[in-house]
């Protein structure tokens, strides 16, 4: 088994790291590294979870809103 030369690894590594800084230099680089992370989907759950809680929160003012006399005919 042959190993790499010096200047072979060193190359490897330069290539790695200047990708690596392109990647997050930018925001579709952070796009990009939350995608394959995982990330983006835990940031989306978290998101729905928020919105779902709002929404909860809406109905329950609108039902309180609602007079007595209509709930008790909605029930009949």
């Amino acid at each position: 088994m042959k190993y790499p030369s010096g200047h072979q690894f060193f190359m490897a590594v330069l290539i790695l790291l200047t990708a690596l800084g392109i990647t997050s230099g930018c925001d579709s680089g952070e796009k990009m590294v939350d995608e394959v992370t995982g990330n983006r989907a835990v940031k989306q759950y978290h998101k729905s979870k928020k919105d779902i809680e709002k929404i909860t929160e809406q109905q329950a003012e609108r039902y309180e809103g609602i007079p007595d006399d209509e709930r008790e005919d909605e029930k009949q």
